[in-house]
């Protein structure tokens, strides 16, 4: 009679795991099932995480490239205040103050984008690093590479001021570099790690 009623419950599939030839296909499912039931927006929020630290990468590269072009046109004491450029935040928009100064506008411009994009690039790094410690918080590559470009920020804005009001003192102008060298590092690390890692719950 007992026998009989074991392929009722096959059939129906009321309870699988009653099933005594395979006691592990509940776990098997279960595991299935949390797989494919992860929450969309979290897969979307993981890509979008990629696509942060990717983008984070890039804008802060292009920040040393144009420092590098400041430098390279003897642009690096152009703003000679700092943080603000000649007293404001837009030189441009007063047109007297690139008139008097003894650099040309493509200098002014060039260090002041240099500063714009910098900031730019500090709000990117500190979302990555938030944003890493939200959505990959088991991963602890991804975790510490985006807050260690984090804590070096601080420093990598004191040293840029140091670089104007110390008139580019050489051995501040060369830490200025390799602080950026390493939050470039420290993002590149970031990224692939990012990338390349699976996104399992």
């Amino acid at each position: 009679m007992s026998v009989g009623r074991y392929p009722r419950i096959w059939d129906t599939g009321s309870d699988v795991s009653v099933a005594p030839s395979n006691p592990r296909l509940s776990k098997i499912a279960q595991r299935k099932m949390r797989q494919t039931t992860i929450p969309r927006r979290i897969r979307r929020s993981r890509l979008r995480y990629v696509h942060l630290a990717g983008g984070t990468l890039v804008v802060t590269y292009i920040v040393m490239l144009l420092g590098a072009y400041t430098s390279a046109i003897g642009a690096g004491l152009s703003c000679p205040d700092w943080p603000t450029c000649y007293g404001t935040w837009i030189p441009f928009l007063q047109p007297g103050l690139i008139a008097n100064s003894p650099y040309s506008a493509l200098q002014i411009f060039a260090e002041w984008a240099h500063r714009g994009l910098a900031f730019l690039a500090g709000l990117l790094i500190l979302a990555t690093a938030v944003t890493g410690w939200l959505f990959r918080p088991q991963e602890s590559l991804i975790k510490w590479s985006a807050m260690t470009a984090l804590i070096l920020l601080p420093i990598q804005v004191l040293l840029g001021g140091l670089t104007v009001t110390r008139e580019l003192q050489p051995i501040i102008v060369t830490t200025h570099l390799g602080v950026a060298i390493l939050i470039l590092l420290c993002l590149l690390t970031t990224t692939l790690a990012a990338k390349l890692r699976p996104t399992i719950v």
